[in-house]
């Protein structure tokens, strides 16, 4: 199992709470348990931040440029929602519903295999370049085309045009890492799986 879209290593901020949890995993005889947990519990809080649209330290995710929600609108999407499922329950389509991880004996690594992950979790520019597409519409009896674009299949009129290259910048909005909730979560976990 591999991810190629993002996974994040993270430790715990709190130097005092780091230990802690070492001298914790020492003791424990079989691991990869325990790490699931701990998957889970981060499985859990990263669901919370699409929910709440927030990185892990509570701060808002930018908010989508109007453009965009004029174009989910168009389609027929949700036009609010970020970083979360707008296309009518395509396989595949949801960020949100793609991430997972992996426990082993050593470590536990969350991420999503989705492609365009690591961006929406870093940023970044996406460099365009310049291409021919074709834009379909429909000519009425009068030989008027349309202003509105339509599908291929119910266009009588296409006509070729030229797209210039340009950038698309996308905000980072974090979803992947610890709260600090989640580690003193994590630290109190690891007591409970030692405890008898």
């Amino acid at each position: 199992f591999k991810m190629t879209g993002i996974s994040i290593e993270v430790e715990l901020r709190n130097e005092e709470l780091r230990e802690a949890l070492r001298g914790m995993l020492l003791r424990m005889d079989r691991r990869q348990p325990f790490m699931a947990a701990v998957g889970e519990r981060m499985l859990s809080s990263t669901k919370d931040r699409f929910a709440t649209e927030t990185d892990p330290d509570g701060r808002a995710w930018k908010p989508l440029r109007p453009a965009t929600i004029k174009a989910r609108q168009r389609k027929g999407q949700l036009p609010l929602t970020i970083l979360r499922s707008n296309s009518k329950g395509k396989i595949g389509s949801s960020l949100a519903g793609s991430i997972n991880y992996i426990a082993t004996e050593d470590e536990v690594r969350i991420g999503s295999p989705v492609a365009h992950a690591a961006i929406h979790q870093l940023g970044g520019t996406i460099q365009r370049q310049a291409r021919k597409a074709k834009i379909y519409r429909v000519k009425d009896d009068a030989g008027q085309i349309g202003r509105r674009f339509v599908k291929k299949s119910a266009a009588n009129h296409v006509t070729d045009v030229d797209i210039p290259a340009h950038s698309i910048t996308i905000p980072a909005r974090p979803f992947l890492g610890l709260t600090a909730a989640d580690e003193a979560a994590i630290l109190e976990d690891a007591e409970d799986w030692l405890t008898p």
